[in-house]
């Protein structure tokens, strides 16, 4: 191979790359090697590619698979996002995120204008 053509697809490789590649530079340091894979991103993309592959096929039929799609497209910048702060930090939201389940509008108890009858009828 020349050496034009290998430096192409030398740039189009790490070009592809790029974007799976550790960001933290602390992770990268303390392996010792050049190149760290981030295994979420990795996820992600996989995932992603997934999703894409039934659009293609399927099309966008509803709801549930467009939130889907843009989760996704969230997913990488949230995934920055969470490398820059503390572990601690991270099981703070966590906690408030998961603590907030069951709080809202939902009551066990029945309502005092309900009068117990069968609302089908």
């Amino acid at each position: 191979m020349s050496m034009k053509l290998w430096r192409a697809l030398e740039s189009c490789v790490l070009a592809i790359v790029t974007p799976l590649l550790e960001k933290n530079p602390a992770k990268t340091v303390a392996l010792g090697v050049p190149l760290v894979f981030s295994m979420s991103r990795a996820i992600v993309l996989a995932f992603a590619c997934g999703v894409l592959r039934q659009m293609w096929r399927r099309g966008l039929t509803g709801w549930p698979e467009a939130t889907l799609a843009i989760a996704i497209v969230l997913a990488l910048p949230l995934l920055g996002a969470l490398d820059r702060v503390r572990p601690a930090e991270v099981l703070l939201l966590a906690k408030a995120l998961f603590g907030r389940f069951g709080v809202g509008g939902v009551s066990q108890e029945p309502s005092k204008f309900d009068d117990h009858r069968v609302d089908s009828l």
